[in-house]
């Protein structure tokens, strides 16, 4: 269940976005930042989320910076204050590691892997079609008419967008 402050900061995060685009698309992150800093200050009923959301992202990110990676001077994956990511929200640390550990750790790789590589695959074909579809259309300049005039894109009057927000121009609305 997507709780009502969590889709009023990703409303937040959207809303601030499509304010600092530029006029030619772009998003610098640098700024959005920024920006969206202040427009929090201005909603102290965020804040608790958006440290919560802030304290996941750290957590993502020490969970990121102390994966098994290759060593250097051993050739082995092995550190000691590496974590291993078991699935369900478990780590543990690669030194503690036990025998059903390391195959759970094994099986959650293999998945990711899967699931990257088919990703992966997806996007490529999706750019090589669009990349080949600007070349047989060399009047079409952006993405948003080579969608509608080649690949017949419409709109689905179901799709709640990227995020499922919930349909509100207001943040008091939520």
């Amino acid at each position: 269940m997507t709780h009502i402050s969590n889709d009023a900061l990703r409303k937040l995060v959207l809303d601030v976005a499509r304010r600092i685009t530029t006029d030619r698309g772009r998003i610098h992150t640098d700024e959005l930042q920024r920006e969206l800093a202040k427009e929090l200050a201005e909603h102290e009923d965020l804040m608790p989320m958006a440290l919560a959301k802030g304290c996941q992202g750290l957590i993502r990110d020490m969970g990121d910076r102390h994966s098994p990676r290759r060593r250097r001077t051993t050739g082995g994956l092995y550190h000691p204050d590496a974590v291993l990511k078991l699935g369900n929200g478990i780590w543990v640390w690669m030194k503690d590691a036990t025998p059903t550990d390391i195959t759970q750790w094994g099986r959650v790789c293999s998945r990711n892997a899967v699931r990257i590589l088919t990703s992966e695959a997806e996007t490529q074909q999706y750019i090589a079609d669009r990349t080949d579809a600007f070349r047989a259309h060399p009047g079409i300049e952006r993405l948003a008419s080579l969608e509608e005039a080649v690949f017949h894109y419409q709109q689905d009057p179901l799709d709640d967008g990227l995020d499922g927000f919930p349909d509100t121009d207001d943040l008091d609305d939520l």
